[in-house]
């Protein structure tokens, strides 16, 4: 910078007119150098051009505005416009004639191209200058590049629109799709996202490329060249998924490529897309790696930074969300959609088994004095009371389940005894079919550590499953083997099958392969739920295949092997049924506010020979307690005035008399109602609606209870 205190004040200069020229010319050279060097700092070119001539002045500054070198001679106006984009020269032009007739100011945003290619923008802003006359004769104007502040502008533009598409919650795969055309030209010049996908591979959900030719290339480059870990050697999407960090490469030369990608093919394709400047970054959210979104700039005016960097981090980012947002929700729909199936289904499976109970009834009260009509009726009533109970039941064991309340009773278990239960408790359904069942067992032995009663659920579950979508006549197959560190049982069929992308979700709470009302077969369809759950508290797991529809299904259920001596199957739990044993007639007291459900029990009870008695509420149940002295007490829980349980506390603090056996009778079952009933007295928790059995053993316990006083 020019020395200041150096230049001649105003009334500093020499008398010679010679020594006067000189000192005005360091003047104007210092004031030329300073002007100079504000140009350069804002990154500015002054022009000058006449009107008349269409000559043009151009000051330093505006050659390397324009990639040229430092002293080129200025380009006249028709030479000058040649440099300007094709799209950006009508606007250049009319601006300059909007001017002239307004006689005003001139403003022009526009594109010039430098001689190796890039484009450049530039803020163009210029003066009219008028003769003596009062007619413009020229224009004096200022170019800035601007190429900075646009390309700012239009990543902000980008950023601002991704995340207006990312913040609904619709398709993602289409919302990704126009992300990537929205990148394209404005962010890179092709732009691909990948996504991971259930098989564990990268699958391509979206591409864009500035070259609409080159697009359809791209996809075809990937179906031919999918992601692979070692396609690209260090970097890639693979690598990205790996490490969960972005890559960025400003400059990407060939000798790089060459590097990088050791099949010929592969690179010979990559180079005909170009690939100059290359940024990868991590659809991440959650602590999850969903994918990889690439952006290419193939072109010279673009080099990624890490300014860059940053943004797409952060498109990637709310991208990633947007994602799992959209997954939850699609999910939280096809669960509303299974749940509304569901109770379909549930209402459907209830009212089959109560249709023929209340016609039962119906007929028993028309016809009462014929004994041998009501008998049939009673067994049509009971046959589907058990009905009723099981579906009640198999709800209560997916709760359970899935609260994480069940409990298993492990125990050395024989697989054989226990498939061979199964099959015994499946065998109507299967002679109902007319299917034939073939069994291959080991000789091996098969010791588990496992709760007999629910492995056995298990498989006369996955065998009714086949009966129900095999048609008459099918075939069943039932094959356990022995491995070295586990056992799998197969159930095959040739039956309906299942669809591919039904697999994944036959083992879902509350999905259904069909519409309650397209099935032939009945059921909740929460029975393969039961199974996984049943299985994976056993430590194993159990997978479906089927080659599609119609083409029958198999159910592979693997348990881990335990080192424990075989057992003799006829001391193995479920190898005998016990008989039941017919209780003493027994003085019993019945509570339950529901009047037709105590006085049918009452009545079922004095028919067995005991002596009942009926409460139809808390307070009149102790007071009846008191004065009828029962052996046992059948209390339901939910009462109108104080509960169940504050009826067993009153009940064990009455003193002076023999304490009788309370059962809680209820329909809440859960492993906390028995806890709860446990701590207010009771000595058993039953549900409804009770075994007949249970009834008839209902017998005063071998040890007498103490007779309790007041305190």
């Amino acid at each position: 910078m020019p020395d200041r205190t150096a230049l001649p004040k105003e009334n500093e200069f020499h008398d010679d007119p010679q020594e006067q020229l000189r000192q005005l010319d360091e003047r104007l050279k210092a004031s030329e150098a300073r002007l100079q060097l504000a140009l350069d700092v804002g990154g500015m070119g002054i022009w000058q051009a006449d009107l008349a001539s269409l000559q043009v002045t151009w000051w330093p500054g505006m050659a390397s505005m324009h990639g040229l070198p430092p002293g080129t001679a200025p380009l006249p106006m028709r030479e000058y416009q040649h440099l300007i984009h094709p799209d950006d020269r009508g606007k250049v032009l009319q601006a300059l004639r909007d001017a002239e007739a307004s006689r005003s100011d001139a403003r022009a945003e526009y594109r010039v191209a430098w001689p190796d290619g890039s484009l450049h923008w530039i803020e163009a802003r210029a003066k009219l200058l008028f003769d003596a006359k009062g007619e413009p004769c020229g224009m004096a104007g200022v170019c800035l590049d601007v190429t900075e502040r646009k390309r700012i502008e239009s990543d902000l533009k980008f950023l601002a629109d991704a995340s207006g598409e990312l913040a609904g919650l619709g398709d993602y795969e289409a919302v990704l799709e126009k992300i990537a055309r929205l990148a394209v030209p404005h962010f890179a010049d092709w732009c691909l996202v990948d996504l991971l996908n259930e098989r564990g591979s990268l699958e391509r959900v979206a591409a864009a490329h500035v070259d609409p030719a080159k697009e359809q290339l791209v996809r075809e480059l990937h179906r031919r060249f999918p992601p692979d870990p070692g396609r690209i050697i260090g970097g890639g999407p693979w690598n990205i998924m790996r490490t969960g960090q972005p890559e960025l490469a400003s400059e990407i030369t060939d000798q790089a490529l060459e590097r990088a990608i050791h099949d010929p093919e592969y690179l010979a394709a990559v180079r005909t897309l170009g690939l100059r400047s290359y940024l990868g970054v991590p659809l991440a959210a959650r602590g999850r790696t969903l994918g990889v979104i690439t952006f290419v700039a193939s072109g010279l005016d673009r080099r990624y930074t890490d300014k860059d960097r940053a943004l797409a981090y952060d498109i990637a980012w709310r991208a990633a969300v947007a994602i799992e947002n959209a997954k939850l929700l699609r999910a939280m729909r096809e669960s509303d959609r299974a749940k509304d199936v569901f109770l379909a289904t549930l209402a459907h499976e209830l009212r089959n088994p109560l249709a023929p109970v209340s016609t039962g009834l119906s007929i028993i009260k028309r016809a009462p004095g014929d004994a041998a009509r009501v008998e049939q009726i009673a067994g049509v009533i009971e046959r589907q009371v058990a009905q009723l109970t099981r579906l009640v039941d198999d709800l209560l064991d997916v709760s359970r389940i899935t609260t994480g309340k069940i409990e298993l009773k492990k125990k050395p278990t024989n697989l054989v005894t226990v498939l061979r239960s199964a099959i015994e408790t499946s065998r109507p359904h299967i002679e109902a079919g007319q299917h034939r069942l073939s069994v291959q067992m080991p000789d091996e032995p098969t010791d588990v550590e496992a709760d007999p009663v629910r492995l056995a659920q298990v498989f006369s579950n996955l065998l009714n499953n086949a009966a129900k979508y095999t048609r008459p006549g099918g075939n069943i197959h039932v094959v356990l083997q022995v491995q070295p560190e586990q056992f799998v049982v197969r159930v095959r069929d040739n039956g309906a099958g299942i669809a591919p992308e039904m697999l994944k979700k036959v083992f879902g709470l509350f999905t259904q392969v069909t519409h309650p009302a397209e099935r032939s077969q009945g059921g909740l369809g929460i029975g393969l739920s039961l199974v996984e759950g049943l299985v994976r508290l056993h430590g194993g797991s159990v997978e479906a295949r089927s080659e599609g529809p119609q083409k029958g299904s198999e159910f592979i259920v693997y348990l881990p092997r335990t080192r424990s001596s075989a057992m003799p199957a006829a001391h193995l739990p479920g190898a005998q049924c016990p008989q039941a044993r017919v209780g003493q007639p027994q003085r019993i007291l019945v509570v339950d506010d529901n009047q037709d459900a105590a006085e049918t029990l009452a009545e079922l009870l004095n028919m067995l020979g005991n002596e009942v008695a009926v409460a139809l509420d808390g307070n009149s149940a102790v007071a009846r307690a008191a004065q009828f002295q029962p052996d046992v007490v059948l209390l339901d829980i939910g009462l109108p005035d104080i509960n169940g349980y504050e009826v067993a506390r009153r009940v064990r603090q009455l003193p002076g008399i023999h304490q009788p056996r309370l059962i809680a009778l209820t329909g809440w079952g859960q492993q906390q109602d028995k806890r709860l009933a446990a701590e207010a007295g009771f000595d058993e928790h039953w549900t409804k609606p009770v075994d007949i059995e249970r009834l008839q053993a209902l017998s005063r316990s071998s040890t007498e209870r103490a007779v309790m006083t007041s305190p």
